[in-house]
């Protein structure tokens, strides 16, 4: 199921208290035209600029229920991950209308602004920024996702070195763009793993979506990515929240790739290793 809501059809009026408890959600709440009915929001909420004044209940590890309650929201976005999983079934049994959001592939994110644009009375909103976004996932599906595959290290954080599988949606995104996530069958969607995992792997191109633009890759010359200077950054915000600014990511990352794709040997364009059961379930 995409998404999971605790509405009978709709709310009778406009939500006019409502808070946000995912840097996502309340960056598609202004997108959809509803930021100014926003009350409150958590840590890390920081775009548009306008969020960052935005009173704070909480962040990832912790949720304040009473701020909250005293707050009396008519509305309240949560993220169903982490401990928000049983903060909405509080907010439920306090008769709070609750929106949970639990994106799981890169095609929810239309329809994740069509519904939540129904929610909070913007609908024409969302539904044209749902098809808008939509079209333009489909433009860029349609322009490399046939090409030749590039094998992509995406690196999510470097101690202890974190990469995605394809049970995250940025692996949609990968593939989108024509690339072959060496990390796809990983048993967990953000699996740990060693530089020598990597190494045998050999990706052609390696992202670095963190802040801390931190990487040791330059130590391994062998590695085709380093050879072809295939190293590049994305903007982690961007790139792991999805929003409408995905696009922007997901464009800079069919970039990349094709640049890579470009410069690299045809005969290194066959994919990755093959990994092993014991392998795989190591992760």
């Amino acid at each position: 199921m995409l998404l999971a809501t605790f509405f009978s059809t709709a709310l009778y009026a406009k939500p006019q208290r409502i808070i946000s408890l995912a840097p996502h959600l309340t960056e598609q709440v202004y997108a959809l035209g509803a930021g100014d009915r926003l009350i409150a929001t958590v840590d890390y909420a920081d775009y548009p600029e306008a969020a960052k004044a935005l009173p704070r209940i909480g962040n990832y590890q912790y949720i304040s229920l009473e701020s909250i309650i005293s707050l009396k929201p008519d509305l309240v976005l949560v993220w169903q991950q982490g401990n928000q999983q049983s903060l909405a079934q509080k907010l439920r049994a306090l008769n709070i209308q609750v929106f949970v959001s639990k994106p799981k592939r890169l095609d929810n994110l239309p329809k994740q602004l069509a519904e939540l644009g129904g929610i909070l009375g913007e609908q024409e909103t969302g539904q044209r920024l749902s098809q808008f976004v939509e079209q333009q996932l489909s433009e860029m599906a349609g322009q490399y996702q046939s090409k030749d595959k590039v094998s992509v290290f995406y690196q999510m954080w470097h101690t202890p070195l974190r990469s995605i599988s394809a049970k995250s949606w940025i692996d949609d995104g990968i593939r989108l763009c024509g690339g072959e996530n060496i990390m796809a069958e990983s048993v967990a969607p953000y699996p740990l793993l060693s530089e020598e995992w990597v190494l045998q792997a050999d990706p052609q191109a390696i992202i670095i979506a963190q802040w801390q633009f931190e990487h040791s890759w330059q130590q391994w010359p062998q590695l085709q990515a380093v050879q072809q200077q295939h190293i590049y950054h994305l903007d982690p915000d961007k790139a792991h929240r999805l929003t409408l600014r995905t696009l922007e990511s997901l464009k800079q990352l069919c970039s990349m790739l094709e640049k890579s794709r470009k410069k690299t040997h045809p005969d290194k364009l066959s994919g990755t290793r093959a990994y092993t059961s014991e392998e795989k379930s190591s992760y």
